[in-house]
């Protein structure tokens, strides 16, 4: 995706040295010239197009309705950001996804866990639960606003339950799906850390199905990027109908999943 802008470069390049009349080797070097700089018109123009739909949001006023449009714009950015770093994503087990609202779980390895999972399933109109930080990023905290990202402050407990509160909201009332890391934090060493269980009260709350996910390889992207390629799998492991989620308490549920994502993963599966 990313030699999108090479090829609408190389486009306007023919149609001007066509316009122009050019010929022998002024086609060669004028064609170059100009491809090279459409090129970067075109990828300036995009980058300040996206600061300027940025200055629309409003971070201080409560988001209330997930954005198809900003949605749209952060998939096609990532999965740019993808290609542009040799990253190849194998997606197995979609076929599973239900339709209507769900919550996701998912492993978390490295920062490039949530662009790929959103790159790839964020077609579901899926909000993450995010660490405070992520939402102080410039034009970034003004996309992942309008797509329902939720900080939660585990240090304040009263807080971390307005923000799971408000990702039940979210899902109950239809409007986006909501995903999480139960882990809290990315597991630096590779190992699966102990899951949060409270993680899984979005699930129980909601009455909606827990979608199980799992990431691998996303933490060698950055030794790799971008002259060597790193294919990462994200799959769909198994989905708990809403039912059985609704029979189980969060502890149950913690438990049944890290033991598919371990299983998934094909690490051992280690009482927490």
């Amino acid at each position: 995706m990313i030699l999108i802008f090479p090829a609408l470069g190389i486009v306007l390049a023919a149609l001007t040295v066509i316009a122009r009349g050019l010929s022998g080797t002024d086609i060669l070097f004028d064609g170059l010239f100009y491809a090279f700089d459409y090129t970067v018109l075109l990828a300036l123009g995009f980058v300040a197009f996206l600061v300027i739909i940025s200055l629309f949001v409003d971070l201080k006023k409560p988001n209330e309705k997930f954005s198809k449009f900003y949605n749209g714009v952060a998939i096609f950015i990532l999965r740019v950001a993808l290609d542009a770093c040799n990253v190849k994503v194998k997606f197995e087990g979609k076929e599973k996804i239900p339709e209507g609202r769900f919550v996701l779980i998912q492993n978390h390895k490295a920062m490039f866990d949530p662009i790929v999972s959103i790159a790839y399933l964020g077609k579901h109109e899926i909000g993450f639960i995010t660490k405070p930080e992520n939402l102080h990023l410039p034009v970034i905290n003004k996309f992942m606003h309008r797509i329902c990202c939720i900080p939660i402050d585990r240090e304040n407990p009263r807080n971390a339950v307005k923000s799971i509160n408000a990702a039940v909201e979210n899902v109950k009332s239809g409007n986006c799906s909501m995903a999480i890391y139960p882990e809290g934090t990315r597991a630096r060493d590779g190992e699966m850390l102990p899951f949060h269980a409270g993680s899984f009260k979005i699930a129980t709350k909601s009455g909606a199905p827990l979608v199980i996910t799992t990431v691998e390889n996303t933490n060698h992207v950055h030794k790799n990027a971008p002259f060597k390629r790193t294919v990462v799998t994200l799959k769909v492991c198994e989905v708990i109908p809403a039912k059985e989620v609704a029979a189980s308490s969060t502890a149950e549920l913690s438990e049944r999943a890290r033991r598919i994502m371990c299983e998934s993963l094909g690490v051992p599966y280690s009482e927490e």
